[in-house]
């Protein structure tokens, strides 16, 4: 605990001084507040001298950026406390604290620049490390499309395969029902993976259905052929396709998911991030840091409309690193 504490000292120290000398202006703003639209409950703070009315404690400080901006502070910041009433997750507490920039007349490339350059100041400055500037792009699609992820961990590999176009009327009914109902079947491949027995794979596809999934298909390979209770439904040719593409070594095992895309993808970077941690694809304390770009701002639902899109990935916060 004293550790943590003193790393937050440094970072909020690092911050100060990196945005002062950057001209940026550190402006608080009011905790107690008028409610405002935000993705989760308020929390309410009676009040005495009107009653039966109530202050909102803020999840972010809105209402006040639109302010600060049309008076003319065009160039400020906050370490902000916010507050939100929803469930615990494992990256999120009802308090917490965010740092907060606004610039105004700016494009895109200028907040990236600030915001990395800051994050390079504050881990030079707390912990002693440094990361490559400027920092690597990758859009939305294709980190989903590689990673299954909206956040991608790219400090090892496992990236994401997708063998639809083999699979329709592959003979395995599972499969050849995902793609003919506008699905796909993807597959992720372990790494240096031990040589599962029945009971490692059993648990693998237990971890799969706390994720969502109904079950998990799979493969081994024993340096010359695939194996596995599905492997008896695909001719040699798709057999030796997928080895192909999924380019397994021996001891290795494919994991399979067919489903809706954004299910499947959502479902294969969440075992891609749970099999890489359990197979030790990476040291905790590396560091890879990557920009997402592109985001999609609607996406369509069951119900045929548009709605705002909210990320995919289930198990991980936003964050630039790590």
């Amino acid at each position: 605990m004293q550790d943590t504490i003193i790393l937050r000292h440094k970072a909020l120290q690092s911050t100060r001084k990196f945005l002062s000398e950057a001209d940026f202006l550190e402006i608080e703003t009011p905790i107690l507040m008028k409610s405002t639209p935000e993705g989760a409950r308020d929390y309410l703070v009676p009040s005495r001298v009107h009653p039966n009315k109530f202050y909102a404690l803020p999840q972010s400080p809105q209402t006040y950026k639109q302010l600060l901006m049309v008076s003319g502070f065009d160039r400020y910041f906050q370490i902000a406390r916010c507050f939100r009433d929803e469930d615990l997750r494992s990256d999120r507490q009802p308090e917490f604290t965010q740092i907060d920039i606004e610039m105004s007349f700016i494009h895109n490339t200028d907040i990236m620049d600030v915001a990395e350059r800051l994050l390079v100041q504050i881990m030079k400055d707390t912990i002693s490390r440094s990361l490559p500037l400027p920092l690597p792009k990758m859009e939305y699609k294709e980190a989903m499309r590689r990673f299954g992820s909206d956040k991608p961990d790219t400090r090892f590999g496992m990236e994401i395969v997708d063998l639809s176009d083999l699979m329709k009327n592959c003979g395995f009914k599972v499969f050849d029902n995902a793609v003919d109902s506008g699905g796909i079947v993807i597959a992720i491949t372990t790494e240096g993976a031990p040589n599962y027995s029945r009971k490692n794979l059993g648990d693998i596809e237990a971890k799969a259905k706390e994720f969502g999934a109904s079950g998990l298909a799979s493969m081994k390979y024993d340096g010359e052929k695939l194996s596995g209770s599905i492997a008896k439904f695909f001719s040699d040719e798709i057999l030796n396709e997928i080895c192909k593409r999924c380019n397994p070594k021996e001891n290795d095992s494919i994991f399979f998911f067919a489903d809706k895309a954004d299910v499947a993808y959502t479902l294969a970077g969440n075992m891609r991030s749970y099999l890489g941690k359990e197979l030790n694809l990476y040291r905790p304390d590396d560091f890879k840091a990557l920009w997402i770009t592109n985001y999609p701002m609607f996406e369509k639902t069951d119900d045929g409309n548009q709605h705002p899109c909210i990320t995919r990935s289930q198990n991980h916060s936003p964050k630039i690193f790590r």
